[in-house]
């Protein structure tokens, strides 16, 4: 899979602080790549906010705070270890859950069997009694007040979903309300279930409108309000197979659209020598903090919908908000027309400000800031984020023809610097070495590329006198250059 040049770090300290620290911690304690750890607590957060908010957008159409998550990154990138404590009061809660259905289940089959027992006495004396010919009236009424009181099976109130075909999906979903997750940090399994082969129910959940009718080759099941947060981790080559059957379609339909996407580079060959022991990842200050907001989310969330109120909050832009939101919208529209910079990727394009409100509402909501207007700098970090992921999708799956002259430029550049010197343990070179056997010899067009180079501190362009002499060299950031997968 390509990747950027230059490849750019996660924005984490888009996040509001204790989150930021979160994820850091997170990365300290478990050396897996930064997109991989954000993209598990935006997962989390997405999960826990997305029964409580909605979000106007400037045009007055509400939008969920609900993410759909894709996260590419092979094997050994710790991927297991970061999700399982990221993820720990989602799946603490999901095991109270399975532990609580057991239980009622358990004493539901007592009482059903006596109410069984109790049925067959019943019908043994009506039976008795029409055979006597004595009047039944008396007995119709008992057993119309038995059949009443038969005991109900209890509802499996769950959060996530494992069974991954459309019918269980759909049966998870079923209902008002209902608010739930998909997750795998083994991706294959749910690009391969039934659920993925059909992605038109999985688009209907991501748009949530208010009423979705689902058919099934045996009855018509009817969903009110949902809200789904699909995330799941996947092996670069079992993601290419997945691109290979389902890429067209998948593209087709807006599927692969509606992602939020990454595949961070490895961090395996540059993590320190201290590594996990036992079985439970590390649970820092901060990450505990992180688990505290997520379970006080649940909790509120569960004791309003045992109160039976299932409504969201709908949180608005303010009025400076509505202007960044207007004027981003307005940069990117212009570069879906054919022949401009987001015109192969314009499904994904076209959706990046309606995640970024979902991410800017998943933000206020998460962090606890009071009232229901989201304001410019909430929705400003959203945007950076949401930017960074746009990058990742446009780097995946956008025709790099698209690509301005600059960035083509300044691509071929760095890949001819890196195998030219920095692989030859060349830290820098002529400035007028690299003009002349460079791949970008046309004069314009390569000062264009250094100044792209540069503006990203991919590269510092310095006076030779450094190095005792007065032409100009080419200083290589490390921070780029010796990082893997930059290319």
């Amino acid at each position: 899979m390509n990747k950027r040049i230059p490849t750019y770090p996660f924005p984490v300290n888009e996040f509001y602080k204790s989150v930021a620290l979160a994820i850091e911690e997170t990365m300290e304690a478990i050396q897996a790549p930064d997109a991989l750890v954000a993209t598990s607590f935006l997962t989390g957060m997405s999960i826990a906010c997305q029964s409580d908010v909605d979000v106007m957008l400037p045009h007055a159409t509400t939008t969920p705070c609900a993410l759909y998550l894709a996260t590419v990154a092979d094997s050994g990138e710790r991927k297991t270890a970061t999700d399982k404590l990221v993820m720990k009061p989602i799946y603490d809660y999901e095991r109270s859950y399975a532990n609580a259905y057991k239980a009622a289940t358990e004493q539901y089959e007592v009482e059903h069997g006596f109410w069984e027992i109790e049925s067959k006495a019943i019908n043994r004396l009506i039976t008795s009694t029409l055979a006597k010919g004595n009047d039944t009236t008396e007995l119709r009424q008992r057993f119309a007040m038995h059949k009443a009181a038969e005991p109900v099976k209890p509802a499996c109130n769950r959060m996530i979903v494992q069974d991954a075909t459309e019918r269980g999906l759909i049966n998870a979903v079923q209902g008002d309300g209902k608010s739930i997750a998909m997750l795998s940090d083994e991706g294959a399994t749910l690009l391969k279930s039934g659920a993925f082969r059909n992605s038109a129910t999985l688009n209907k959940l991501w748009d949530a409108p208010s009423m979705i009718m689902l058919d099934r080759a045996d009855e018509v099941v009817q969903v009110t309000d949902p809200r789904l947060t699909l995330s799941f981790m996947i092996q670069e080559d079992l993601f290419q197979d997945f691109l290979k059957t389902k890429n067209s379609t998948a593209r087709a339909s807006g599927f692969l659209a509606r992602f939020v996407f990454c595949h961070p580079e490895s961090t395996q060959g540059y993590r320190a020598a201290t590594e996990l022991t036992g079985e439970e990842p590390v649970h820092g200050a901060n990450i505990l903090a992180f688990h505290k907001r997520m379970t006080a989310l649940l909790e509120a969330r569960d004791q309003r919908h045992a109160n039976g109120n299932y409504s969201k909050k709908v949180l608005r832009f303010s009025t400076d908000a509505k202007a960044l939101w207007k004027e981003t919208y307005d940069m990117i529209e212009p570069q879906l027309a054919k022949g401009r910079a987001y015109h192969s990727i314009r499904d994904a394009a076209s959706k990046t400000m309606e995640i970024a409100s979902r991410i800017a509402g998943i933000f206020h909501h998460f962090e606890g800031i009071e009232g229901e207007v989201i304001e410019r700098a909430t929705l400003q970090r959203a945007i950076n984020v949401t930017g960074f992921y746009h990058d990742e999708f446009r780097e995946k799956f956008g025709d790099h023809n698209d690509l301005p002259q600059d960035e083509k430029d300044a691509r071929a550049l760095m890949e001819y610097m890196r195998t030219k010197y920095w692989v030859r343990c060349r830290k820098w070179a002529h400035r007028n070495d690299i003009r002349k056997d460079g791949p970008v010899r046309h004069q314009s067009r390569f000062v264009a590329a250094l100044d792209l180079l540069e503006e990203e501190d991919v590269i510092r362009v310095v006076p030779e006198r450094r190095y005792g002499r007065g032409k100009l060299v080419i200083e290589f950031n490390p921070d780029f250059f010796d990082r893997p997968g930059a290319l």
